[in-house]
């Protein structure tokens, strides 16, 4: 199982990695589940600079993260039923974790994430 390590202070964000990369696996992302448990997470790809929380049941932290893993937003606490859009020019991976994990794990704009299996 993948997961996510912040490398400023080797604490780990995400056990248990969860990739949507097709164009479904990003449309659907985390909507329809019942709970998503402290220690997972989901990396969207290529999401560009916005998310939407519509037709979820739980609040979720996010991190837009730059293609060499540096976190470029973060929002926290975000409930059912939001959008969030990053202020970026390029376009970014997002990273999708319980509520209360980046506040946790200390994680801050300008810290590089890093993907290990």
């Amino acid at each position: 199982m993948r997961r996510v390590i912040n490398s400023r202070n080797a604490l780990v964000l995400v056990e248990a990695l969860e990739v949507a990369s097709s164009l479904f696996s990003r449309a659907l992302g985390l909507m329809g589940r019942k709970t998503f448990p402290s220690g997972q997470g989901m990396l969207i790809t290529r999401s560009g600079n916005s998310i939407h929380t519509s037709f979820m049941r739980f609040a979720i932290d996010v991190a837009f993260i730059s293609k060499t893993g540096e976190v470029k937003y973060i929002k926290t606490d975000v409930k059912p039923w939001r959008i969030v859009v990053a202020p970026l020019i390029k376009s970014t991976d997002c990273l999708e974790m319980p509520a209360g994990t980046l506040k946790k794990c200390d994680t801050q704009v300008g810290d590089i994430l890093r993907v290990e299996d």
